[in-house]
Formats: C-alpha cells, sequence, structure tokens
C-alpha cells in the first residue's frame, strides 16, 4: 500500500475541553495570550459552532482584542483579529489570517473606521502595502513592527524539503504503525532550528523520526520585531500514514 507522509501547521481542536461553557481566566497582556494568574487583563473564550474559539480580551470593562484561535493553547490564529483603542472604544488595527494561521492582512484604522495602510501577504512574505495619505496624520503602527520567521523559499520550498527529507521508519512501517506527531521547536535569531520537543506523541519511532527530520532542517530566515531578529517558536504537525 502506498505510504504518504503529509506535514501541515497545525491546527486542533479542543471544543471537549469547553464544551458549551465560556472559559475565564486572567493574562498578561493581550496581544501575547500567555497565561498568567497575576494579569490585570481577562480573557474570555467561546467555543464557535462552525470551528475554533472566539477570544475576547478585556482591561476592566474595556475591550481591547478580539480574535479567532484553531484551539485553547491560542497558537494560530484563524479568520481576522481586531484590536481595539482602549480609550475611544474603536477599531485600530486588524489582522486576518488564513486556516493554517498565516497572516494573509495588517491593517491600521482611523477612529473614523477609515484605513490608514494596508499591507498583504503569501507565504508570510509581503506581497503590496498601500498608505492612505489623506489619514496617515493618525499612523501610530509603522511596518517594519514585526514579521514571523519563514522557511526560505516559502510554502513551495518546504513542501519539497518535507519530500525529500521525511522517511518513514522500516520497523513503523513493517508493524503498521501510524499517527501524528505534533512538534514544537525555536528558530534562533541565526536562523537554526534549536529545543524541538514533542508536545504530542504519536510512537516512539514516529516522534524519533519527526525529530530528526526537524533538526535537519536548513536555516530559516528568523522573525524580526522593529527591524531586529529574534528567536521565535514554531509548531508543526508530522503526519505518517501508510
Amino acid at each position: 500500500m502506498k505510504r504518504i507522509i503529509l506535514l501541515a501547521c497545525v491546527m486542533l481542536f479542543g471544543a471537549t475541553l469547553l464544551a458549551n461553557d465560556t472559559l475565564i481566566f486572567r493574562i498578561s497582556n493581550p496581544w501575547r495570550p500567555e497565561k498568567d494568574a497575576n494579569g490585570s487583563y481577562i480573557r474570555k473564550v467561546i467555543p464557535t459552532a462552525d470551528s475554533g474559539f472566539l477570544a475576547l480580551d478585556y482591561n476592566g470593562e474595556k475591550l481591547m482584542t478580539k480574535g479567532f484561535y484553531t484551539d485553547t493553547d491560542f497558537n494560530v490564529r484563524i479568520y481576522c483579529h481586531y484590536f481595539y483603542n482602549a480609550e475611544k472604544g474603536f477599531v485600530k488595527e486588524i489582522k486576518c489570517f488564513d486556516s493554517y494561521g498565516n497572516i494573509k492582512m495588517h491593517a491600521e484604522l482611523d477612529k473614523h473606521a477609515d484605513t490608514i495602510w494596508r499591507q498583504t501577504f503569501k507565504n508570510d512574505e509581503v506581497v503590496s502595502s498601500k498608505v492612505f495619505p489623506e489619514n496617515e496624520a493618525a499612523r501610530t503602527i509603522f511596518f517594519s513592527m514585526q514579521k514571523p520567521a519563514i522557511y526560505p523559499g516559502g510554502t513551495t520550498a518546504w513542501k519539497k524539503f518535507v519530500a525529500s527529507n521525511l522517511k518513514y521508519p522500516k520497523e513503523a512501517s513493517t508493524k503498521k504503525i501510524q499517527g501524528t506527531v505534533l512538534l514544537e521547536f525555536t528558530i534562533s535569531k541565526e536562523g537554526k532550528v534549536v529545543k524541538p520537543k514533542v508536545i504530542q506523541s504519536a510512537d516512539p519511532l514516529l516522534d524519533a523520526e519527526a525529530v530528526r527530520f526537524i533538526i535537519s532542517s536548513p536555516n530559516w530566515i528568523p522573525a524580526e520585531a522593529n527591524g531586529v531578529k529574534i528567536n521565535s517558536t514554531q509548531r508543526r504537525s508530522v503526519v505518517f500514514q501508510l
């Protein structure tokens, strides 16, 4: 039987964790969704009817952000996320993502909901930028603010690397072992893949191959914040199927 090995961005669904109830907890900052029991911001998470989870972040009674995630780890953003001006209450920034968590559009708005500037992306790379001069006086965000780590050559090159380098372990094939391995790893500011760890295990044989594979990756283009290269975390789901 033909062997199929797939690699995709993680999309976990955790509806069973929430059932039909709203999950409420504290976070340190609505722009960085790490949980923090001492944080001053409140996050409300509501499972949606179609897919994913709606997260609403408040500072007191003021809504700060609204966005959708694929799971309750809040690692993969989907659809559009809205960031509010805390004092005036209007949407000041929008970021839209595809079903794999890749950014598609980023824009800043003024208090009249007019677009100040807009960028569109493909494979996490900017393909167009437009500034609206008539609204630019209200601009507060600049294009160099953040860029995610990407594999050189984008999605097409990554798929070729997967096809050429990910191997089905012989013993696992013989024993007809299948499954999905969820990996988390760091892309260093030098672009190296470091600190891989298995978040979701399928089988020790498959786990070992998934780790070997990701370590063998050539250097990535590292993430940037305000023009400075930084370390960043990635997650990938490796699917082994006979």
